[in-house]
């Protein structure tokens, strides 16, 4: 990013610029320059990306959907009874670019018959809003990341959500076993997960024996261990380049990216050609904090990093929960104004659980604490307490 001016094979694009226009809700999905489309990444690496899409890149990207994506997968799958009068509904950061927020109003511009039926819906909003939304919308797909469809099927399980959706399609974070297990089980309907990112929005999709196939054909991953070396098939790799073949405005050429990944040496039994992948990304923890009444209000890690993120302005960071109630915030060495940004992120993070419902957390900062890492070594960004029981999946 500190050479993006260079970077970009366009030289009207200039990052100022961008930067002004990823921090307007109103902008979301607008083209920049008349021309490209731009989103920012969440700096899950300790710096946030702002990313530009030029026409072939988009195309590429629609095209991969509409052929491999869950959209023709779920039609299939409900023959003559998919009824797109039904309203399908993505939960996420909804005033933000974040690729999939830009990429779902985007399709609203383009096909002015979804804009009564792609809704968006904000997690950072209180669960009961949530919950009256989710029914009066009533969604026959609901997608989102894993996290917080597992907080809507405890909810459902619990008698509080009353929706049916026949797919739930979930990205952006690890997918396990279990989760994918429970899930399913609450709501009845199948759960098909995704690979995707700001540097490439379709890396991967699920074939109908739940392995993740890789778009081989326009984009290219090549897993590395811990020293930066290539590793070979069915070893998971510390992290991985990823090579766009779309986009040619910003070219990502063996980008560093911080995923885990491995190719598998043997073809899926769906009869594919396209190589089968595993990928470890994001695994923070949702956070069970106590709400009015000893209930208890789950978190989720996306809503906790949006607000420190975007908010306070902290990129290398963790929130550790110490105790049932008590949250701690540290940030890594050398970020400019820590303790001004660590003081915004206990307001934003105190304000963010007041509003979700929280009784008597406390949040605190930590300016000289040591961010622990995770089993591979990298930073975890929400950490919780040792996990209670949980209902079997």
């Amino acid at each position: 990013m500190q050479h993006f001016d260079e970077w970009v094979t366009d030289s009207r694009i200039r990052l100022d610029e961008l930067r002004v226009l990823v921090g307007r809700p109103e902008r979301l999905a607008a083209l920049y320059l008349d021309r490209y489309l731009m989103w920012q990444s969440s700096g899950t690496s300790g710096e946030p990306g702002i990313f530009v899409q030029d026409a072939l890149a988009m195309g590429v990207y629609d095209a991969l959907e509409a052929v491999r994506g869950p959209l023709v997968r779920w039609a299939m799958a409900h023959p003559g009874s998919v009824d797109l009068q039904r309203n399908l509904v993505l939960i996420g950061a909804t005033e933000e670019h974040y690729a999939s927020t830009v990429a779902a109003e985007r399709l609203r511009k383009l096909n002015p018959w979804l804009r009564g039926q792609l809704h968006d819906l904000s997690f950072l909003q209180p669960m009961h809003r949530l919950r009256q939304a989710l029914e009066a919308l009533n969604p026959i797909v609901l997608a989102s990341f894993p996290s917080v469809v597992l907080q809507l099927a405890e909810e459902h399980l619990h008698g509080r959500l009353d929706i049916a959706p026949q797919e739930i399609w979930v990205g952006g974070e690890t997918l396990t076993p279990w989760t994918r297990a429970f899930v399913e089980r609450v709501f009845g309907c199948r759960v098909r997960n995704s690979y995707g990112s700001s540097e490439f929005l379709a890396i991967a999709f699920e074939c109908a024996h739940e392995a993740l196939l890789l778009n081989a054909d326009w984009v290219i991953l090549e897993p590395l261990d811990e020293r930066g070396s290539p590793v070979g098939p069915d070893v998971e790799g510390a992290s991985v380049l990823l090579t766009n073949l779309a986009n040619h405005v910003q070219p990502l050429l063996r980008y560093v990216f911080p995923d885990r990944v491995s190719l598998l040496s043997r073809p899926c039994a769906c009869g594919s050609a396209l190589p089968v992948l595993t990928v470890h990304g994001r695994d923070d923890d949702v956070l069970h904090l106590p709400g009015s009444g000893g209930r208890t209000v789950m978190v989720t890690p996306l809503a906790i990093t949006t607000v420190v993120e975007e908010r306070a302005g902290l990129l290398d960071y963790q929130v550790r929960q110490v105790s049932p109630g008590t949250l701690v915030l540290s940030c890594g060495p050398g970020q400019a104004d820590a303790d001004a940004k660590l003081r915004r992120g206990v307001e934003e993070l105190s304000g963010l659980l007041a509003e979700l419902g929280v009784v008597g957390a406390q949040v605190t900062c930590d300016a000289e604490g040591t961010l622990e890492p995770g089993p591979a070594g990298k930073v975890r960004r929400v950490v919780g307490s040792p996990k209670g029981n949980r209902p079997d999946p």
